[in-house]
């Protein structure tokens, strides 16, 4: 009986080996979705995925893709432009970037990387000058040194955000900005927000460096102002008006009345709010969260889309998860802005 257990075990386990391959095969590397896989904070893969691939089966647009990660992640020969000669700009950055490799590289996690990299960025805040104490901080304490490098940069005439963007340090600086104020009606929610429109972008933070700048942070919401990259939008489209201002205002709405929405929940809502919203942008937004979803609720915006589309599949198809773009775009926008509208209701009527 023994020897005939050990035979069925041993077939069980070929069984579930074999099973586990056919589902990694189904995950195949993808060129339109390469810099989905770096926000969603594995370059590692990309890299890896990229050195499988024998250059003479990829296109001329690829092969210049994939010089660019191996030159800036793996043999790190890049000539980096840093867009300034300021030497404090470049210091920082420069640590900000090996920071970033260590974590896009699965070199280090994020805490041990910051913890070697924040006595580099607290050397650098000491070292710009004592007589500057007061305006920096001087403390040791890893919390203060965003706040004491914000306050250094700003006495040199930079304004900068550093903050997380999904669960890395963001690092975003800039040197020109204006004011504008919009009236939003957000969820029968009339309110006033003041948008900074930012000019003459040094750094555009972690997913720029991870993305050659295809994507980053194109907005964001501070404690009662939006910030906003003026470049990045035309602000009589659909995709500032939906895309950025509504999506960040439902931001602002949240941190105000419900203070307890953060993370994944927040993006969740605010990508919702664009759905119930959009119209002529409504299919291309369905095809971006599809692209960019993960069933990982440790990565912010990707799995906000993951919910965000299963939520959707199940009440339009009354399936799991639809990803099949070509049976989105025949659902009608006004279609998606009702459902979208419905669960974005019923999710506030459960924060309640």
């Amino acid at each position: 009986m023994l020897p005939k257990l050990k035979v069925i075990l041993f077939l069980i386990l070929i069984v579930i080996i074999s099973s586990e391959c056919k589902n990694n095969s189904n995950e195949k590397f993808s060129f339109d979705r390469i810099y989905y896989y770096a926000i969603q904070e594995d370059v590692l893969k990309i890299v890896e995925s990229l050195n499988s691939i024998p250059n003479d089966s990829l296109s001329a647009d690829q092969r210049v893709i994939k010089e660019k990660y191996i030159s800036r992640f793996q043999t790190k020969s890049e000539k980096f432009d840093f867009k300034t000669k300021d030497t404090l700009i470049i210091n920082t950055i420069k640590i900000f970037q090996n920071y970033w490799m260590d974590v896009l590289m699965k070199q280090h996690t994020v805490r041990e990387s910051e913890s070697k990299n924040g006595i580099l960025i607290s050397n650098l805040i000491n070292s710009y000058s004592l007589s500057n104490a007061r305006e920096t901080g001087n403390g040791s304490n890893a919390k203060d040194i965003p706040l004491q490098l914000s306050n250094l940069l700003q006495h040199y005439g930079y304004y900068s955000r550093i903050e997380r963007t999904g669960n890395i340090m963001d690092l975003i600086i800039w040197n020109k900005q204006s004011k504008e104020t919009y009236t939003m009606d957000i969820d029968d929610t009339i309110v006033n927000v003041q948008v900074i429109f930012i000019d003459s972008t040094i750094t555009l933070g972690w997913e720029g460096y991870a993305t050659f700048d295809h994507f980053y942070p194109g907005g964001w919401t501070g404690a009662d102002t939006l910030y906003c990259i003026k470049k990045d939008y035309d602000i009589n489209s659909e995709h500032f008006k939906v895309s950025y201002l509504a999506h960040e205002t439902q931001h602002l709405l949240d941190h105000k009345y419900k203070s307890k929405v953060s993370g994944w929940k927040a993006e969740y809502r605010a990508k919702l709010t664009e759905l119930s919203l959009g119209e002529k942008t409504i299919h291309s937004l369905i095809d971006a969260f599809i692209k960019g979803s993960k069933n990982d609720s440790h990565l912010t915006h990707p799995y906000a889309e993951y919910r965000v589309i299963g939520d959707l599949s199940k009440d339009i198809f009354k399936e799991t998860f639809v990803t099949d773009t070509l049976r989105w775009n025949k659902v009608s926008y006004q279609e998606i802005n009702k459902i979208s509208r419905k669960i974005l209701k019923q999710n506030s009527l459960d924060l309640k």
